[in-house]
């Protein structure tokens, strides 16, 4: 009898688990379009590939002049991973996040600038200027997932403190200062999931942008995506780039390390990052090609990407595949 009893209860608390998963990745839009959940989660690997215009050597880590690879790879590792938060400084209030420290350089800050920003995969990375719900204007970074979508944070789109969705979000891929090689589109419809939206839960911090056309996409190509397991997250070296506000608007700044941390929903690594950064791609390249494996959103020391899940990947498909 008591074991039937443990049994039962077993069952009602996987059921409860798998019904909260539904609906917190259940995919919402700006502009009230249906769109329905997926499913649930997979252990397994499960890789979307990119769309890259050009062609690169396909190491795990981007050949960036200046940087210092040794380091990135053991940064977080070891006794230098108690090494106490330098904070970043002078952050403007637009750019600081909605429940959590503001993204961090972590100790020694060794970003590189990418300039000119007119190469792969540095083009396919954009610079946002929101206009947010209430006025208000912000910065984050996205990136292009198709012709018509750019993958970002889900407070980049909707922010609960700003009353919603975004106005509207001007997309600059490849911006270096003031320099505008592809040009700009400008989106109004958006998407993110109701774990972020109703929920306020930073592990379901992610959203995209569907802008009217595929021009823009089609010119500079897009990041493939992954849902990899624990197995194959763990030390994985990474890359990671975006425009931050502690840098001059327009100037994007590159960082690589190793993830140091996986949980169910986030990635941990000491990469040097700073608000403005917020919806960047984090991603590993694996034979020739790059899939981005998080959607950088927090930072700390360590900072933190949204983990792409198989749930996660099942809309970034829908919401790439978009019509």
């Amino acid at each position: 009898m008591v074991k039937h009893q443990s049994v039962s209860r077993t069952a009602i608390t996987r059921t409860r688990v798998l019904a909260r998963r539904k609906t917190v990745d259940t995919p919402m839009s700006s502009d009230g379009s249906e769109v329905g959940d997926l499913g649930g989660d997979d252990p397994n690997d499960l890789v979307e590939d990119c769309f890259d215009v050009a062609t690169h050597g396909g190491g795990s880590l981007e050949s960036v002049p200046g940087f210092g690879i040794d380091r990135a790879m053991t940064e977080g590792f070891g006794p230098e991973s108690e090494e106490v938060t330098e904070e970043l400084a002078n952050l403007t209030a637009s750019c600081l996040m909605e429940f959590e420290e503001p993204e961090s350089v972590c100790g020694r800050d060794d970003r590189r600038r990418i300039s000119p920003a007119s190469a792969i995969p540095w083009w396919m990375i954009c610079q946002l200027f929101i206009q947010r719900h209430d006025g208000r204007t912000s910065r984050c970074t996205g990136w292009f997932i198709g012709p018509r979508t750019v993958m970002t944070a889900g407070h980049c789109v909707y922010s609960q403190s700003a009353g919603g969705w975004a106005r509207s979000i001007t997309v600059v891929p490849g911006m270096d200062d003031s320099s505008r090689p592809f040009g700009t589109q400008v989106g109004t419809t958006f998407r993110s999931v109701s774990g972020w939206i109703q929920n306020r839960d930073v592990g379901y911090d992610y959203g995209a942008i569907i802008l009217s056309n595929g021009d823009l996409g089609r010119r500079v190509g897009w990041f493939g995506f992954a849902a990899l397991s624990d197995d194959s997250l763990r030390n994985l070296p990474v890359n990671n780039s975006g425009y931050p506000a502690d840098k001059p608007t327009g100037t994007q700044w590159s960082n690589a390390g190793r993830i140091t941390r996986v949980t169910a929903r986030r990635l941990y690594y000491m990469l040097d990052t700073a608000g403005g950064q917020s919806g960047s791609p984090t991603w590993r390249s694996r034979r020739a090609v790059r899939h981005a494996i998080g959607v950088h959103a927090y930072g700390g020391c360590p900072n933190k990407s949204t983990r792409i899940t198989r749930t996660v990947d099942d809309n970034m498909m829908r919401w790439k595949n978009v019509t």
